[in-house]
């Protein structure tokens, strides 16, 4: 059964789901930004319509600039509340504490460094990072980053699946639906050193969250959950199992590995500290900066992940039981029936496990194993949430001078 999210968890602009309060109202990232975007550029807008009531369409996107801002203050969003003046150095470093203190500078990884200017090294005192904010320039056109059609075509094939049967055996689902999307696979690695951040998006759309959404789909259990809390569970998990599987690849070459270097796809090899996204076309900040504060979480995920599998030499079903195991690993928005749902498919798999050790590898005791697959995963889910919190201060500061239609597809590193 469908269950409508309540306004409570609902943005009050354009009514796809909030993450908390923002400028004095209930609103998400991508709304925040607009707003703070157009108080701190001082943009000025007109009705493409030219009747000042332009309305958010059916998928939560609004084509008109001017009726979207007005909307942001009927509902009590407040330029005071944005601070106008602040500091191009302005530090958040109190609000990265958690994670980038201590813990990333007591690690045994080698933590990758690639070269930067004076001034941007100096902007980082004791692992705590400090952000560039840089208003964006006035001549300089908002980019527009759409991912509309492809969140169109999920929801086509959540909402067409829903009365399917299938075999019950969701391990056996969900490993043959893995293993081809790697039938195609190519074998010529080509390494990046650059990566313009529109052939990310491209490879976003075309590729990588596309082959995610007919992974999850292949189960039986995520079918019976109703297409609003479809996407919501796909929007919060895809990114999280596709960085696995890539590291479970990747695990399978200890010289990829030993160079800290991860396959991002099936023929691009990312180098940690030397290659880098081109973000100069959405950001003010540099390059090399931005890759100064995500590197070390991609250090921390071959280090403390795709070394483990390596040594582990997992098989695929196993790897099935680790991408199910972070299904929903960030619970926001999603209602107590999903949850109890992605319960019921972990128990299963966890139930075929038995029979995948008797029978393939000959076990009978195999709870040690388990156990560290489920430490992998408690790493894995510890990890991705701090590197989130980073990413998320880039949508509360805009750091991103683009509009995006889905933030949560926007998810390039």
């Amino acid at each position: 059964m469908e269950v409508r999210k309540s306004k409570e968890k609902q943005c009050l602009v354009c009514y796809k789901s909030s993450n908390g309060m923002h400028f004095g109202a209930i609103t998400c990232r991508a709304c925040a930004a607009f707003f703070r975007r157009t108080i701190v550029s001082n943009f000025e807008y007109e009705c493409g319509k030219r009747n000042n009531n332009c309305d958010v369409d059916e998928n939560g996107k609004f084509a008109c600039r001017y009726c979207r801002y007005i909307k942001c203050q009927q509902i009590g969003m407040k330029p005071d509340t944005l601070k106008l003046d602040y500091d191009p150095t302005f530090s958040i470093k109190g609000s990265v504490d958690d994670y980038s203190g201590s813990e990333i500078s007591n690690t045994n990884s080698s933590i990758c460094s690639p070269s930067y200017s004076k001034s941007e090294e100096e902007n980082v005192e004791n692992n705590r990072y400090l952000f560039n904010f840089s208003p964006k320039p006035s001549n300089k056109p908002i980019v527009e980053i759409d991912f509309l059609d492809l969140s169109k075509n999920i929801e086509y094939l959540f909402d067409s699946s829903q009365n399917e049967e299938n075999e019950k055996d969701e391990l056996k689902l969900l490993t043959t639906s893995i293993l081809d999307f790697r039938k195609n696979q190519k074998n010529k690695m080509i390494e990046i050193n650059q990566m313009e951040i529109f052939d990310m998006v491209k490879l976003l759309k075309n590729e990588i969250i596309w082959k995610w959404a007919k992974w999850m789909n292949s189960s039986n259990l995520f079918k019976t959950i109703g297409k609003q809390q479809k996407m919501q569970l796909f929007q919060n998990s895809w990114n999280i199992l596709h960085i696995f599987e890539r590291l479970q690849i990747t695990s399978n070459n200890e010289e990829l590995l030993k160079s800290n270097e991860i396959l991002i796809s099936d023929n691009l090899l990312w180098i940690c500290g030397k290659s880098y996204y081109n973000i100069s076309s959405i950001s003010e900040i540099t390059n090399q900066y931005f890759s100064k504060l995500f590197d070390p979480y991609l250090q921390r995920f071959i280090d403390e992940i795709g070394k483990k599998l390596y040594e582990m030499k997992i098989a695929d079903e196993e790897l099935i039981f680790c991408l199910v195991q972070l299904l929903g690993y960030d619970t926001t928005d999603l209602t107590k029936e999903t949850i109890e749902i992605i319960e019921n498919l972990k128990d299963n798999v966890a139930d075929k496990m038995h029979y995948f050790y008797s029978n393939k590898f000959n076990l009978t005791i195999y709870s040690s194993r388990l156990i560290k697959l489920l430490n992998i995963v408690k790493n894995m889910r510890k990890i991705a949430a701090e590197k989130n919190k980073i990413k998320e201060l880039f949508y509360i500061f805009d750091i991103f001078h683009a509009d995006i239609s889905d933030p949560y597809f926007f998810d390039i590193f």
